[in-house]
């Protein structure tokens, strides 16, 4: 294939789109985020990278928690509002239906198949944004999301942004941690 150099940037790849919940006042607030990954699977810890102007933050700082949320994409609009609009200026707080786990510790999205609450373990502070590093301490998966007793993505349909362009998932590839075996016995 032949290379050519673009300009600087993130590459492009496509990201998973979370919403971070956060009480922010004692008040919910919703946060649409592009910069969500997984640190470890065992135990499980997670991150979010936020503009550090964001109003979410100041509430993930106040109490130690927020949730992470995967939207499916029938929510593309909300979704997409929720990273539009400040939670300074305009109450999220209706745009989803609540729930909340043992403790009323961070929202949790009644609409999105999958949640995670999370506690703040460390806030990593870069230049233009704060990354928040939690350890999940509750897991929540809707019951119809499941296929031989394990999350199937084709079901929750998470959404995907790539460019400025958002995407469903595809077909299946391949089989993690098998379609390589083959390369491995000829080496």
């Amino acid at each position: 294939m032949e290379k050519i150099q673009l300009h600087t940037q993130a590459p492009a790849a496509p990201l998973p789109i979370v919403i971070a919940g956060a009480l922010v006042q004692g008040k919910e607030n919703y946060l649409t985020i592009g910069a969500y990954g997984i640190m470890s699977i065992q135990p499980p810890v997670v991150y979010i990278s936020s503009m550090k102007a964001h109003y979410t933050n100041a509430g993930i700082k106040e109490t130690g928690y927020f949730s992470i949320n995967v939207p499916p994409a029938g929510l593309v609009r909300k979704t997409d509002y929720c990273g539009l609009v400040s939670g300074r200026d305009t109450d999220k707080s209706g745009v989803f239906t609540p729930f909340y786990g043992k403790k009323k510790l961070a929202p949790m999205i009644r609409e999105c198949p999958v949640n995670a609450l999370c506690k703040l373990v460390k806030t990593v502070e870069l230049p233009n944004n704060d990354v928040f590093i939690g350890d999940v301490i509750e897991y929540y998966l809707d019951k119809s999301c499941l296929a031989d007793g394990i999350p199937d993505p084709k079901k929750t349909e998470p959404l995907l942004l790539y460019g400025h362009s958002y995407r469903r998932l595809g077909r299946a590839a391949g089989t993690a941690f098998a379609a390589g075996k083959a390369l491995m016995k000829k080496r």
